[in-house]
């Protein structure tokens, strides 16, 4: 008796092992959409919207930095109730979708089609935010907003409070709550 009590705690362990390859194969098969002859998949119109705004977001500060402005872009999504796409189109968000840059956003595009390394990591973050997953929202503090310090030379409004001191109001700097290359992150704004 105790041989068939051995067999078949093998054989749930065998069955267990294979749903956790299925669900793993299938995460993996979300995040890196490949058909049998290993060609990559055309992106969705929202993972397009994302990585785009990844690229002309932060292309140039490595992956850390691209990584970091796709937490900021799931956390708005999470607290505005709106899909990550639609926060990346909202009004002055993102500095690459406002007015006048529309051939910034085809120089994106065709970046993407070359699919240059920054590209390819661009396009896994929209895959896999398009698909559900989390990213680590520790990785920035939590923060909700950044600017580039290369782009913007002093911090922008929002980046101080005004407190009042003796009667007279006096702007305050909020601290960061991460600094990442050239990207400063601020969280509950």
């Amino acid at each position: 008796m105790k041989n068939l009590l051995d067999i078949g705690g093998v054989i749930v362990d065998a069955v267990i092992s294979i749903v956790i390859a299925i669900i793993v194969f299938n995460i993996l098969g979300a995040l890196f959409v490949s058909n049998a002859f290993g060609a990559e998949q055309p992106l969705t119109k929202d993972e397009q919207t994302i990585a785009i705004t990844l690229m002309g977001e932060a292309r140039g500060e490595k992956n850390a930095g691209m990584y970091a402005v796709a937490c900021v872009i799931q956390k708005r999504a999470d607290e505005r109730k709106l899909t990550p796409a639609q926060v990346c189109k909202e009004p002055w968000q993102f500095s690459c979708w406002n007015k006048g840059q529309e051939n910034y956003i085809d120089l994106m595009k065709r970046l993407l089609k070359s699919n240059t390394t920054q590209a390819q990591y661009a396009k896994k973050l929209a895959r896999a935010i398009c698909a559900g997953g989390r990213l680590v929202q520790s990785f920035t503090g939590e923060a909700n907003h950044y600017y580039s310090m290369k782009v913007m030379k002093k911090a922008p409004y929002w980046a101080f409070k005004k407190v009042k001191v003796r009667g007279a109001i006096v702007k305050v700097a909020i601290k960061p709550s991460k600094i990442i290359g050239n990207h400063v992150f601020y969280k509950g704004l």
